[in-house]
């Protein structure tokens, strides 16, 4: 599966978890609507990771879009009004989070 703006509409996030050494950072989330089982996203060569908690809308842990801004930056736009940024030069796309060695909720 490819990195989708459709399929991550209304996604929960559960976790990022950012490996320093490797520069791998794993977004782990409960489901989406159009994908009902927990699933992972990583990001690999990571050269820059924001992530905000101000919650401007309101709390909310839901994505409500993800922006492809080119060369390698991907901005998770939470309901909360957050905006998580990640540049990497490669991910993974959408998997199962029980490759991740992880169960989700």
């Amino acid at each position: 599966m490819s990195l989708s703006i459709q399929k991550m509409h209304d996604a929960t996030l559960l976790a990022i978890h950012f490996d320093w050494m490797s520069r791998t950072c794993t977004f782990d989330f409960a489901g989406a609507p159009t994908l009902l089982e927990p699933f992972a996203i990583s990001f690999f060569d990571v050269t820059e990771l924001v992530v905000p908690a101000k919650q401007e809308w309101g709390s909310s842990n839901s994505v409500l879009e993800v922006l492809d801004q080119g060369t390698g930056c991907h901005d998770f736009i939470m309901q909360s009004g957050d905006t998580i940024r990640v540049v990497a030069s490669n991910h993974s796309g959408l998997s199962p989070l029980s490759q991740h060695g992880k169960s989700g909720v």
